[in-house]
């Protein structure tokens, strides 16, 4: 990289919104995946649709893994945005420490939940508490970029967003 660009790829923006889709579908059928966890480890046949349910899971999970090694290798490869003009050095640096933790909070839940689908290890209570830091770290950026972009005006949503942009 030689330079820091001034906007996101198309491919940066698209596996952006894939993670975010994904995501999404994960919280949607987390019961049932619970459920036929419980069901394996206790020698149980899981109930209804829910090994069905569990398999979605486990195939969005694999996504978010891959987009999200995507997204690092492209922002390895030709770098991201600044941050917005006029944005403070403790604001610039808790935006990224945020994304960085969103990276290893995704990847984190992936190998949890993968370790303990594949009966590796029982990290259900670790990937449980990654699910809450996770939470908790896209309202934060879900809340800062909505605050930038329309309290501060700078654009910073636009990024993600591209018919946004003036």
């Amino acid at each position: 990289m030689t330079q820091q660009p001034q906007t996101y790829r198309r491919s940066q923006i698209i596996l952006h919104w894939i993670v975010f889709a994904a995501i999404w579908v994960q919280w949607l059928f987390n019961e049932p995946m619970k459920r036929t966890i419980e069901a394996m480890q206790t020698g149980a046949t899981p109930a209804g649709n829910d090994m069905t349910m569990a398999w979605v899971h486990v195939a969005f999970g694999s996504t978010i893994f891959f987009a999200v090694i995507a997204r690092l290798y492209l922002r390895f490869r030709f770098g991201a945005p600044g941050h917005a003009p006029g944005t403070s050095p403790m604001q610039a640096t808790i935006a990224t420490v945020v994304h960085w933790a969103l990276y290893c909070a995704l990847i984190g839940m992936v190998i949890t939940g993968g370790m303990t689908w594949n009966g590796v290890a029982d990290l259900g209570y670790m990937h449980w508490l990654l699910n809450i830091v996770l939470f908790a770290l896209i309202t934060a950026h879900a809340a800062a970029a909505i605050f930038n972009q329309f309290v501060r005006k700078d654009g910073t949503l636009a990024q993600m967003i591209p018919v946004l942009r003036k």
